[in-house]
């Protein structure tokens, strides 16, 4: 997460907080609340505004692209304060100290009002006064790349000031010039400062402004930061052997496979409730066995065999036919294409991940025949087993179905971001998202 990014979060997260104030504080003006009771309500009501924010970040509110549809934006609060009301009442069943049905709806009616007059505010100014304001130096694909996000998603937290890919003609003083007119607080370089005859004092002039306490980023770090993938053209020896470092130092293995275990028996046991119906639709809608099972690619290139329930109609006996899917695949069945859009067909993989083979959070696991597509294609794809695949990933969450090798090789950059950035805190961020998707199908 960048800088700015990171920044405009936590703005608007304090803005919210602010707004489920100033509702409480208006419904006790409307409803003549006397002190004590007052006091009552503050304190029970500051734990529950802990957890709304937690409802909306996990809901996707502080993402820029809900600032862009203003109707997405009153749709997306309007489902998460249904949300929040829900977690407000079970709160105040644990805990009955106050039954404020009423106080509630206003709170809730108010702060919604105040969530969204703030949204309108904060917009404009993200967009011209809290965003950094930024200067681009070079001209490959990442920084093009780089240069159309930003032109279109300044509420990202970067204002593109200028793009400068010409290097022939500028003189040392001009970049200096730029940088205090343009009152430019962040400065991506690309890999043009490591050779040409302009290098020296490009060099020179990244150095001084780094002094003047500006942000000074690689394309491909900065790439990475606001794309949150790692492009393949970039993964080279260097960047194989420095992940293998940053690899070496996490010891986390222990902890993750702990969670995964606990987590999946108590998710598995609570799922076999739906695992009648869900065999019962599966046979009732198409011929065929209920699970599907098949040889997939795991850690350290181990094969191991993947359990899900059937979403497509059965092959005869003996017939193979792997092949990248997609949403309008004609092999899925009625029931199939409910099952997938719920992810209700891979239930059965959390035996998988009791067994030790899948972890929750990872790279997906891929079908040997696939896999060894993009094997040939790109060798540095192998790198993605170098840890368990999972029941869910971060390429899953920003990419849709791969229907293509192509398609294929440009989920496994989400992969490379996720391996690179891997955590504990990474994996629940992954999971909250997941669940976020689940229950908005």
């Amino acid at each position: 997460m960048t800088l700015g990014e990171k920044m405009r979060k936590i703005i608007l997260a304090i803005g919210d907080l602010a707004c489920f104030y100033l509702a409480l504080f208006l419904m006790a003006t409307i409803r003549h609340l006397d002190a004590s009771y007052f006091l009552v309500h503050l304190k029970l009501f500051s734990i529950i505004f802990v957890v709304w924010l937690a409802v909306f970040y996990i809901g996707h509110l502080y993402e820029s692209e809900n600032f862009k549809d203003r109707k997405k934006l009153f749709s997306l609060i309007c489902r998460l304060q249904v949300i929040n009301i829900v977690l407000a009442i079970v709160i105040f069943y644990l805990y009955p100290v106050i039954t404020p049905k009423t106080n509630l709806a206003l709170i809730i009616i108010f702060s919604s009002v105040f969530i969204l007059l703030w949204r309108y505010i904060a917009t404009p100014l993200f967009l011209k006064k809290i965003a950094y304001r930024t200067l681009l130096l070079g001209n490959s694909k990442e920084m093009k790349e780089i240069s159309q996000l930003l032109s279109e998603s300044p509420v990202m937290g970067y204002q593109l000031v200028k793009q400068v890919d010409s290097f022939s003609d500028l003189q040392e003083n001009e970049l200096k010039n730029l940088v205090a007119k343009e009152k430019i607080r962040v400065i991506v370089t690309d890999n043009l400062l490591k050779d040409g005859n302009n290098s020296g004092f490009l060099q020179k002039f990244v150095i001084e402004e780094m002094f003047q306490q500006k942000e000074i980023y690689d394309t491909i770090e900065f790439y990475e930061m606001v794309f949150k993938r790692i492009p393949l053209s970039v993964v080279d020896e260097n960047w194989f052997l420095n992940y293998l470092k940053v690899y070496r130092q996490n010891h986390s293995f222990v902890t993750k496979r702990l969670f995964d275990f606990i987590a999946a028996l108590i998710i598995f046991l609570i799922s076999l409730i739906f695992w009648p119906f869900i065999i019962l639709a599966i046979k009732i809608d198409s011929a065929g066995p209920i699970f599907y099972s098949s040889w997939r690619v795991g850690q350290n290139g181990r094969l191991f065999k993947i359990y899900k329930f059937r979403s497509m109609y059965a092959l005869p006996e003996g017939e193979n036919w792997p092949r990248w899917a997609n949403q309008n695949d004609s092999r899925i069945t009625k029931v199939g294409k409910f099952l997938r859009k719920t992810h209700l067909d891979e239930l059965p993989q959390l035996i998988n991940i009791l067994k030790g083979d899948m972890s929750f959070v990872g790279p997906r696991p891929m079908e040997k025949e696939l896999f060894d597509l993009c094997i040939k294609e790109k060798p540095i794809y192998y790198l993605r087993n170098i840890i368990k695949p999972g029941l869910v990933g971060w390429a899953q969450l920003n990419y849709p179905y791969a229907a293509s090798l192509e398609d294929e090789l440009k989920k496994f950059e989400y992969d490379l971001y996720y391996l690179r950035n891997r955590s504990f805190w990474f994996d629940v961020a992954i999971i909250a998202r997941t669940i976020k998707i689940l229950l908005s199908f």
